[in-house]
């Protein structure tokens, strides 16, 4: 997603980003789809293992929050260093706060800092890729509540994705072209996150191969142009991906186990290349490629060390605080009935006299 999106904030131009004259999704638009897929596949493990839904919760919710409200904190700093706009009247700005309100509530990403990237070829914008955040969330909050109903056994799961598919799937179709709309973005990333979740309900039946990546590979060809692509692509990238994955890769994947740069990556790329368009703006796309991957990992290793990792590793005691709180609530809303039940039939025996 960095490479994709270093070509278009060099030119500005949407239509230049990789594979976009070639297939319905640019490389930004499969790399995110990819990130729906693997984080069904990870998300729905966490879930099984987690011994409530209030630190399952809690634990997205830190996967999320901390390193999001960092980036946030130094976009904002960043953007005092480098605005064309004086101290006084960037901080006076409201457009500052409501910044980072915005991003912490997973609103709009296309907002922006006074004075800050205004003549970048994409200006002005601070971080558009955090929009699929919001959609992220509301995943993490569905397989949360299609879990509590128990609807993650096999036999149910596979009547919820088959009804579910049909509805997402027969969206994407009908509304071939529109890209744009809540819906349409909805819909392709509940096929991604659920076709993650599938994976792993029924990782004992699925056969991930060498062949069936050629398999969806030429299906996915043979769909492109046509309504069913955009549909056809997310399976095809998904499956590839997933198997891809489990392919032995030694010593790396017990790096990659311990070391999850993704987030980090994903949050800060687009800040990153906007820099480094705006101190160099004559910089070649293949430099500022290459930079934007370097400094999006330099910056993404320190934001997994220092933030994202000891946030998950608090999640068990912040959990077990909030389900101590919620019980003593609980026991004080359930005693004070009984209480008031016990005053009121003392009040009702009759007076006698000794």
């Amino acid at each position: 997603m960095v490479i994709s999106h270093a070509v278009f904030l060099h030119s500005g131009h949407k239509a230049d980003e990789i594979l976009s004259s070639i297939t319905y999704f640019n490389l930004g638009d499969h790399a995110v789809n990819v990130f729906f897929v693997l984080s069904g596949l990870t998300v729905a493990g966490s879930f099984a293992k987690s011994p409530s839904i209030t630190e399952f919760t809690i634990a997205r919710g830190l996967r999320i929050f901390p390193a999001l409200g960092v980036c946030a904190l130094l976009l904002v700093l960043v953007g005092a260093i480098v605005t064309t706009c004086t101290p006084t009247q960037f901080l006076s700005d409201t457009r500052v706060w409501r910044y980072g309100l915005s991003t912490l509530l997973l609103g709009s990403a296309a907002t922006g800092l006074p004075g800050v990237f205004g003549e970048n070829p994409h200006p002005s914008v601070m971080n558009a890729s955090i929009w699929t955040l919001k959609y992220e969330a509301a995943c993490y909050l569905l397989l949360a509540f299609v879990g509590w109903l128990g609807f993650l056994t096999k036999r149910r799961f596979a009547w919820l994705l088959g009804l579910s598919w049909a509805i997402a799937g027969g969206v994407l179709f009908v509304r071939f072209g529109h890209d744009t709309t809540p819906l349409d973005q909805a819909a392709r990333f509940w096929l991604c996150f659920s076709l993650g979740i599938g994976f792993y309900v029924f990782r004992s039946q699925i056969v991930l191969s060498a062949f069936g990546v050629g398999a969806v590979s030429v299906l996915f060809w043979l769909t492109i142009g046509s309504p069913l692509e955009r549909i056809v692509s997310l399976f095809a990238t998904g499956y590839a991906i997933v198997w891809l994955g489990k392919l032995p890769i030694g010593r790396l994947r017990s790096l990659t186990n311990r070391i999850d740069l993704s987030y980090g990556i994903y949050i800060f790329g687009w800040p990153i290349t906007q820099t480094l368009m705006l101190v160099q703006p004559s910089i070649s796309v293949w430099l500022l490629t290459l930079l934007s991957l370097m400094l999006a990992m330099a910056v993404a290793l320190p934001s997994w060390l220092l933030i994202e990792r000891p946030a998950m590793r608090a999640r068990r005691t912040i959990s077990t605080s909030i389900e101590v709180r919620i019980d003593r609530l609980r026991q004080r809303l359930i005693s004070k009935p009984m209480d008031e039940t016990a005053q009121h039939t003392r009040s009702m025996q009759p007076i006698t006299d000794k």
